[in-house]
């Protein structure tokens, strides 16, 4: 059986670690694989496609900032991309982030509807049914907004111009919905998103939830005191950790920027990842973006608490990966970033400010959390048993 992912990335960031892994999984499994991807390189020892070139990504990105077109650029590298997939031939093709300047989704789905191909789309955040932006808001009627909602135009995919909300909306139910029922199912990491799926648009294809999964043989306990040494931190201070790939508006930095104001010498903040330009105050340890993973395991190990102030985020791996490690969770609990914490694992924060976060470390002060708890709970997304359920799909398909 012959299996296509198509996705912006191959084994960078989350999707593309994901997309990267169920290759991994396909293959053992028998299946014949190739990963069409649109950006940056690939990892040697995988049968890929390039879509399109570093040119017409910024051609792409060009027309989605000035003419807000973001998914309908990309023309002619998505023509040959439907000629490559008439040459491998799948048997079933498997979507992910179909955004990011490099596809033009009209063209795809047109060809997809034709050829009635067999199709497994796992959507990561909520672009597909969004007028613009990659999560979205209900309005005050709890309906999915058909205009500008509120993580939107100064939000991934930037807007600087041309407005066309409402006419993407319409625009991308017109290419989504075209599909025949029995051609596509829908995946979704979480339940939070799920539930949106139910009451949007594509409310009509069968959609189920696969969380998830992480790799237990590399996330595991761990703690070797060489960062602690590195950056003078004391034994007796406790290590507050915050991760993010892009340290964008929803991820939450002003939160830990004020908690580092109002916190007292008795705990540090290390926060890792792309600052994009923002500051942080001076008793705060930043770490650049990291894609070393055996690096993220050690300062796991290093740290007391795991926090992820996300204001909008589908299933943060981050959050199973620091559980792994023996580490508690505090987060907001918006989207699906509390679905994987348990009261034994962390704490779900209701109030989505600093203050709500400090409360929550009071709280789990007096919780006592067990790091092996936290590691009994993260093996319910041991990354084989949720790839498993993708080739069960993949095989009914």
């Amino acid at each position: 059986m012959r299996l296509l992912f198509i996705d912006a990335f191959v084994g960078f960031g989350s999707v593309g670690r994901i997309v990267q892994e169920l290759y991994d999984t396909a293959e053992e499994r028998g299946f014949e694989c190739c990963i069409a991807y649109g950006r940056g390189d690939a990892p040697d020892g995988y049968n890929t496609y390039k879509i399109g070139s570093k040119a017409g990504v910024i051609e792409a990105g060009i027309e989605s900032r000035i003419l807000d077109n973001h998914g309908f650029a990309s023309r002619n590298a998505t023509k040959r991309l439907i000629a490559f997939i008439e040459k491998f031939n799948p048997d079933v093709i498997n979507l992910h982030s179909i955004h990011g300047y490099y596809l033009n989704i009209k063209i795809l789905f047109d060809y997809l509807h034709k050829t009635h191909r067999k199709v497994v789309w796992t959507l990561h955040d909520c672009w597909p049914i969004s007028s613009h932006s990659g999560f979205i808001q209900l309005n005050d009627e709890g309906k999915i907004p058909q205009y500008e909602s509120k993580y939107d135009s100064t939000q991934y995919p930037k807007n600087l111009w041309w407005h066309r909300k409402s006419k993407n909306y319409f625009k991308k139910e017109s290419v989504f919905t075209q599909i025949e029922i029995q051609d596509l199912v829908l995946v979704t990491p979480s339940v939070w998103l799920k539930n949106l799926i139910n009451i949007s648009y594509l409310s009509k294809y069968d959609c189920r939830v696969i969380n998830n999964g992480i790799d237990l043989s590399l996330f595991s306990p761990t703690s070797k005191d060489t960062f602690r040494e590195k950056y003078g931190i004391t034994k007796n201070q406790k290590v507050l950790l915050f991760i993010a790939n892009y340290w964008e508006d929803r991820k939450g930095l002003k939160y830990v920027r004020e908690l580092a104001e109002k916190i007292d010498d008795s705990y540090q903040l290390i926060v890792v990842g792309d600052l994009m330009k923002q500051r942080l105050p001076e008793n705060v340890i930043h770490i650049r973006q990291t894609q070393n993973r055996e690096e993220l395991v050690e300062l796991y190990g290093e740290a007391d608490y795991f926090i992820n102030p996300t204001l909008a985020d589908n299933f943060p791996t981050v959050n199973i990966e620091a559980q792994a490690c023996g580490l508690p969770v505090l987060t907001f609990d918006t989207g699906g970033s509390a679905e994987m914490i348990t009261q034994e694992t962390g704490v779900k924060i209701i109030d989505k400010s600093t203050q709500g976060i400090i409360d929550a470390l009071k709280l789990a002060e007096k919780q006592h959390f067990s790091s092996e708890k936290c590691i009994e709970n993260s093996k319910n997304f041991e990354k084989n048993a949720q790839y498993s359920k993708y080739i069960d799909l993949y095989e009914k398909m």
